[in-house]
């Protein structure tokens, strides 16, 4: 397995959320702060680049089919709650910076120390069944998704909620196979959240790691706030080909360069926009999407219909999402850790 490390290592002096003081960019302990997210009236993005709190956080010594063992463990199960969803990031090794989602009831049912990893999800950003012994010895976190029903109580003044899906505010998360959006919207006691057209309870829905969200706020804007640790680790962005609505993995700006944009790093550069990968940000005053594309020198950046290059311009905050269009997949792509220890 061939990862392709997307990024040198950035200074993040002076990062823009909630901390006590502004982040060096030489760390050696975990970084903890918040970020709020201002959500306007009207339909906004949003990203949520924070980390919940590690379960755990050891090597793995041996994986058999979707069955991690962890050293140390002896019944992960037990630091499990039924029905919320959890994930395993890789902290070192070939899959450093990969994330596979744990299936949760089968690890309470395993009652023992592995972690049961589920194969099928659309989360994992590499294939389970192709990591082999990939995952021996590497050391790994485990920590709970960030939910729906967790962004949404994290909202001052609160998300209105109604019945009638149409007047509450919702959360749609972007489908690429189908290139819809999902719609999940918050009921009218306020607490529990549903997808539009069904009546099953959504609060654990997963807005995975990297992944963006639009929020259409119906009236008066309110603040998220979203607590959590900063990601001191490579972070894998695996790209479909076609749209993806993503997100940063970091608390910090970033430039078309400094989401590896460029030719080497095999994105598809023309002179042609149409024929170009693209940076597709929203812009919620015109309700458009300002676009960029990689020229065909395959590392200048600029926007559709201006000849202004903005290669090293920070298009991208840390609390927003954005499309990224790709003429190809990238199965392989990797953003290094920005923050170094």
């Amino acid at each position: 397995m061939n990862r392709i490390l997307k990024l040198s290592a950035l200074s993040v002096t002076g990062m823009s959320f909630a901390l006590s003081a502004h982040l060096s960019a030489q760390v050696s302990t975990p970084i903890v702060g918040f970020q709020k997210i201002t959500v306007p009236v009207g339909l906004s993005t949003a990203g949520f680049p924070l980390l919940n709190s590690d379960i755990l956080k050891t090597s793995a010594s041996s994986l058999s089919s979707n069955a991690l063992s962890l050293s140390g463990e002896t019944n992960v199960g037990l630091k499990l709650t039924a029905g919320e969803p959890y994930y395993i990031e890789i902290y070192s090794g070939d899959l450093k910076g990969d994330r596979f989602d744990v299936d949760t009831a089968a690890t309470i049912t395993a009652a023992n120390g592995t972690v049961i990893l589920s194969s099928s999800s659309s989360n994992n950003t590499y294939p389970v069944a192709s990591i082999a012994t990939g995952l021996n010895g590497a050391t790994v976190a485990l920590r709970k998704h960030i939910t729906i029903g967790q962004i949404g109580s994290g909202a001052s003044p609160a998300l209105v909620g109604n019945n009638t899906a149409s007047s509450a505010d919702q959360i749609q998360l972007y489908i690429p196979s189908t290139k819809t959006l999902e719609n999940y919207f918050l009921r009218g006691d306020g607490l529990t959240w549903r997808k539009v057209g069904t009546t099953a309870t959504a609060n654990n829905t997963i807005v995975a790691p990297g992944v963006g969200v639009f929020i259409s706020k119906k009236s008066s804007p309110t603040e998220i706030t979203i607590s959590g640790a900063v990601r001191q680790n490579d972070f894998a962005t695996p790209y479909i080909q076609g749209n993806q609505l993503v997100a940063p993995g970091f608390p910090i700006e970033f430039s078309p360069q400094g989401l590896g944009g460029t030719a080497a790093n095999g994105w598809t550069g023309n002179n042609t926009a149409s024929s170009a990968d693209q940076i597709q940000i929203y812009n919620p005053t015109l309700k458009t999407f300002d676009n960029y594309f990689l020229r065909g020198d395959g590392t200048t950046w600029r926007k559709v219909g201006t000849t202004t290059a903005v290669t090293t311009s920070n298009l991208v905050s840390s609390d927003t999402a954005f499309f990224i269009a790709k003429r190809n997949a990238d199965q392989n792509s990797v953003i290094v850790n920005p923050i170094t220890p």
